[in-house]
């Protein structure tokens, strides 16, 4: 008897042993790369949101070089986007402007500094801020820290920031965190592992005192011991299932655990869909690969279908070595949907005139890089509305627009669904249709000019409207998109010459 209880002892000393180097493997090894994840992720998203406000100050600036805003207009009202743009787990965080002298363009929480140059100001805090960030500008830096101003308080804290220079304006534009914030999250993250720990140290040390009184007792009571035990351990991937963010953890390329998150995200919605899972496989082999080859961790950009919804994702891969070879790889994926869509909404918004609703010229530079999809022949057909200046003259810039917007709509409502509709400038229109000869391409001019002549009731004016247009066929009237688009416009102006909702085709 006494032999049976060394050799129980001897075992359970031996899984304590193991328990306790465990505990010290997690804490030496994967806490230090789990809290340099949490920094990754906030220079992560900072660098998101940075770009977001980067692409918003590139539409403005795109209007200026197009000759839609003037260049201080185009300047003013990136900057009243920028102010306006807060975000944030409490939507306070914000962006700043400034320029290479010194001087604060915008600060949504400083108004009274801005305008200012902080190199000739009595304020230390406001001096010493702007210039470690016009310097590490200057120097390439991407991320600076510096001390500043809590969301306009007078209190002052260390900041870190992320700035980007846009070279057009010369503007030097920045986001960025406070270092409590930062702070704060990071002991977050170190008392949830604290307790975790504690957790199972209380836990283990219980099953083994437990094991301990209940050795001598009967088969049943050893069976009640390990019903228990089962009992304890899902109630320990339930703990570790609440992480919010899907986590595997793979060795050989096999998935050795997985939280809750990851197998309702990815795990379940592959079981039905075949393609899904190959994908996931994919991207799972294709960074492991990466890691074991650098061996280093790395950050990877996902696109992915779950569902009827597409989703992005950044997959951060934390490898883990033994005798400098990789043996285990962490994968942390970080939902960047909210980021990628608001700059998608930017880029369309770039690709559309406001006032029609029709594209802008900027789809033109699409069309032109892929010609093919309009097929062997197609035809352009330029059109602008007669008198169109004296309208403006006589009953003001809101009748005009009024007469483009009804343009468009009867455009849009008559011509085919593969037309490809422009406004091309002032109130000038651009219809191109696709695998359309000369002899359909006219009977669509036609069919619009008549469309176009009905009157246009606007309240207690009636307008008498027509449309001049010119029409060219590719390839009789030329060999790319460009030449067509001149070729039309030119016969446009013939069909001006000849009198008003006239069409010229030759």
């Amino acid at each position: 008897m006494r032999r049976k209880i060394t050799g129980v002892l001897f075992i359970l000393l031996v899984v304590l042993m193991a328990f306790f180097t465990l505990i010290f493997y997690w804490i030496v090894f994967m806490f230090p790369r789990l809290q340099k994840t949490l920094l990754n992720y906030h220079m992560n998203s900072l660098t998101h949101q940075l770009d977001l406000a980067i692409s918003m100050v590139n539409i403005h600036y795109s209007n200026f070089v197009q000759g839609l805003e003037d260049e201080s207009t185009a300047k003013q009202n990136a900057m009243r986007h920028l102010k306006s743009l807060f975000y944030g787990p409490e939507g306070k965080d914000y962006f700043f402007v400034l320029d290479f002298n010194g001087v604060l363009l915008a600060h949504p929480y400083r108004l009274d500094l801005e305008g200012q140059r902080a190199f000739d100001s009595s304020n230390v805090v406001f001096a010493n801020a702007i210039r470690t960030i016009v310097e590490g500008a200057k120097e390439g830096k991407k991320f600076v820290e510096y001390e500043w101003y809590v969301y306009g308080e007078e209190k002052v804290e260390k900041k870190f920031s992320a700035i980007r220079v846009f070279e057009p304006w010369g503007w030097i534009i920045g986001t960025g965190l406070y270092s409590e914030t930062l702070m704060e999250q990071s002991k977050k993250i170190a008392r949830e592992f604290q307790s975790v720990a504690i957790l199972f140290m209380t836990m283990y040390s219980a099953i083994v005192a437990f094991l301990l009184v209940l050795l001598n007792r009967q088969y049943k009571e050893r069976e009640r011991l390990l019903t228990l035990h089962l009992q304890e351990g899902e109630r320990l991937k339930t703990i570790l299932s609440s992480i919010p963010q899907p986590v595997a953890v793979l060795k050989d390329s096999q998935i050795i655990f997985m939280n809750q998150s990851f197998e309702e995200t990815f795990v379940r919605e592959a079981e039905s869909s075949p393609a899904l899972k190959e994908k996931i496989s994919q991207v799972i082999e294709e960074t492991l690969n990466e890691v074991r080859k650098t061996k280093k961790g790395l950050v990877k950009a996902l696109e992915i279908a779950l569902g009827q919804e597409k989703k992005w994702f950044d997959v951060h891969a934390v490898p883990l070595f033994s005798d400098e070879s990789v043996v285990e790889t962490v994968l942390l994926f970080v939902e960047t949907t909210h980021q990628v869509k608001q700059i998608e909404f930017w880029r369309f918004r770039a690709e559309t005139d406001p006032l029609t609703g029709l594209a802008n010229r900027n789809v033109l530079d699409v069309i032109l890089s892929d010609q093919h999809v309009l097929g062997e022949k197609f035809c352009v057909i330029m059109l602008d509305v007669d008198g169109f200046k004296e309208i403006n003259d006589r009953y003001g810039h809101s009748v005009g627009d009024e007469v483009l917007k009804e343009l468009a709509r009867r455009l849009s409502n008559n011509a085919r669904k593969d037309t490809i509709l422009v406004r091309f400038g002032g109130d000038e229109m651009l219809v191109i249709v696709p695998n359309a000869d000369r002899e359909t391409g006219l009977k669509i001019a036609q069919r619009l000019q008549e469309v176009l002549k009905k009157p246009l009731h606007l309240e207690n004016l009636i307008l008498n409207l027509s449309a001049s247009m010119g029409l060219s066929e590719f390839p009789t009237d030329g060999n790319d998109l460009r030449t067509l688009i001149n070729v039309a416009d030119q016969r446009l102006y013939k069909a001006k010459n000849m009198g008003k909702g006239m069409l010229c085709v030759d």
